[in-house]
């Protein structure tokens, strides 16, 4: 069997490439959760920069872009609930809809990098969080709050995380871009050049 250029398993593949994969991407994903825990914690050191930068959703981002739709959920869920936990951060209502948010971003980007490219999938993934995000707060307006309706949420997250989105759409896209060709890591949906 001929490994083929693609850096995606597939069943072609021999085993002990499809296991390089599977090792790269659990890699990326220990680092990225890393990441993430630790970003909001310096970020929040600045009253209200955490709502305004997003700085959790950047390193889940790039893990979405650099790896497996698996790998991405999976980071993407355990990092809120171990981040509210360990530091108080999200408390539980918001960690919830950070959950929600961080996995359907984490899907969308992921599965759509191989199709679209790196920016389209992006800008895609960052769209289907704050879907994700009006719909969990239609469901949780007991919770967090009967003041705050699906709209108001929306329109507050999207004013008050305008800094955080332009880093999402512009600085992390093209810090994954770099990574890939700058590193071994390689491109993780083709082997042709980056879009």
């Amino acid at each position: 069997m001929k490994a083929t250029d693609d850096a995606t398993p597939t069943p072609q593949m021999p085993d002990s490439r499809r296991r390089l994969f599977e090792a790269r991407d659990l890699a990326l994903g220990g680092l990225m959760g890393a990441l993430a825990l630790v970003l909001p914690i310096a970020f929040h050191a600045v009253p209200n920069a955490g709502p305004a930068f997003l700085p959790m959703y950047y390193p889940i981002m790039a893990l979405a872009l650099l790896a497996s739709w698996e790998v991405a959920v999976i980071v993407a869920v355990l990092v809120p609930v171990l981040s509210s936990l360990l530091t108080g951060m999200p408390p539980p209502p918001m960690a919830v809809l950070m959950i929600g948010e961080l996995a359907a971003m984490a899907v969308v980007a992921s599965l759509l990098r191989p199709r679209l490219g790196l920016w389209p999938a992006a800008v895609l993934g960052l769209l289907a969080a704050r879907v994700a995000g009006v719909l969990l707060v239609v469901s949780l307006i007991p919770l967090i709050g009967e003041g705050r309706t699906a709209i108001a949420y929306a329109t507050t997250a999207f004013v008050v995380g305008l800094p955080g989105t332009v880093v999402l759409l512009t600085v992390v896209p093209a810090a994954v871009y770099a990574i890939e060709r700058s590193f071994m890591l390689g491109p993780r949906s083709s082997g042709r050049p980056m879009r």
